[in-house]
């Protein structure tokens, strides 16, 4: 598994949350559709840009413990002092770390399930506190993997 390693700054995003685990594929498809199905791009009008941000923490242990998923877009960090936060909707802040990038373009989801498993089977010392997706595209997705 090729992996960059990168120094990320602290940013926010707005969605909607889940709690779930690996074990429950099903919560997680749910949760991607309804975001999908409410359009929350419509929602969040002072995004930053149109990536879709998939954010994993809250960690009861590792990746074969549950977990929180976050399904939103990138806010300015001041803009969350100023405005409330949409009904249903939650404001996570993805924090400032290391992390190890990798590109999971291609055919989705397949590739990026490919990578989650190689991931999970990587020697890679995690810190369990934020991992994130950045959804550039129907086939542009990249990895960001908390690294300790």
């Amino acid at each position: 598994m090729h992996y960059e390693k990168n120094y990320r700054p602290a940013f926010c995003i707005v969605g909607i949350a889940c709690r779930t685990s690996k074990a429950h594929p099903a919560k997680t498809a749910s949760l991607w559709r309804r975001f999908r199905e409410e359009k929350i791009a419509t929602h969040v009008l002072e995004r930053t840009n149109d990536a879709v941000y998939a954010m994993y923490c809250e960690y009861d242990s590792d990746y074969r413990g549950e977990y929180t998923l976050v399904l939103g877009y990138e806010v300015p960090m001041e803009s969350q002092i100023t405005r409330e936060t949409p009904d249903g909707m939650v404001v996570a802040t993805i924090p400032a770390a290391n992390y190890a990038l990798i590109d999971a373009r291609g055919k989705q989801p397949d590739t990026l399930i490919a990578t989650w498993a190689d991931v999970w089977n990587s020697c890679l010392q995690r810190t369990y506190i934020c991992d994130f997706e950045v959804h550039w595209g129907p086939v542009a997705v990249e990895v960001y993997v908390g690294l300790e």
